[in-house]
């Protein structure tokens, strides 16, 4: 599944990698931030083994470090990857599930300066209270530009003894969330062992940059899971 990330601001310099060349460029799209996070445009990598299907890699290109996991088995990056520049204090972070051979989905996409999330640019989740008697989600995405409307979904299900025993929804519609958080409160009796899991879905229409007739539809999803251990 592809993420729209062309409402992205001038956020910062980067430089793009090229075989013969570093070139400046501003990161202001996916496309950018892809080619950033690809392991081929770093000459030096240092790689260490986790286990028979995890290795650890770090690269590095001019001030750029990028690190994290890498799923042998299925080629493909997972958990979290930090991309520092080493001049400057800003920071992404791209959060990856595998799903199967060659196949890995930005789950979440988190853009830091001095340590602080960017929550208007990020698309990311927040646990904000966890106890046996209730369990509290915030959804962060971003604002796209020319916004006409959005609307968004959270689809979720409790699993007690590997066997599913609730399973409910969340809708929000016509939202008009400034800084695109979501709230949900998941009030329900857990018990040591169970776990939630389920995905956060955010549908937003906005008018084309150049033309005056037409209309732009995205998307976002977030997958979640959480234990109660």
């Amino acid at each position: 599944m592809k993420i729209f990330l062309n409402f992205l601001l001038l956020y910062f310099i980067i430089s793009s990698c090229q075989k013969k060349e570093i070139k400046t460029k501003a990161l202001h799209s996916y496309n950018d931030i892809n080619e950033m996070f690809q392991l081929k445009n770093y000459k030096n990598q240092w790689k260490k083994k986790i286990n028979d299907s995890i290795t650890r890699i770090t690269a590095q290109q001019g001030f750029f470090l990028l690190s994290g996991n890498f799923d042998t088995k299925n080629n493909a990056k997972e958990g979290i990857w930090n991309l520092k520049n080493k001049s400057d204090s800003k920071e992404i972070q791209i959060d990856y599930i595998v799903f199967g051979k060659n196949d890995a989905f930005e789950n979440q996409i988190i853009f830091k300066e001095h340590g602080k999330i960017d929550s208007s640019n990020s698309k990311f989740y927040l646990v904000e209270n966890k106890n046996l008697h209730g369990l509290s989600y915030k959804f962060f995405s971003p604002k796209m530009k020319n916004e006409i409307s959005k609307e968004a979904k959270v689809n979720y299900t409790i699993y007690r003894n590997k066997k599913e025993i609730k399973r409910d929804s969340a809708v929000y519609k016509n939202m008009q969330m400034k800084q695109g958080k979501y709230f949900i409160d998941l009030r329900f009796e857990f018990k040591k062992g169970d776990h939630v899991s389920g995905y956060f879905t955010e549908y937003v229409s906005s008018k084309s940059n150049t033309k005056t007739d037409s209309i732009f539809l995205g998307s976002n999803s977030i997958y979640f899971i959480e234990k109660f251990e």
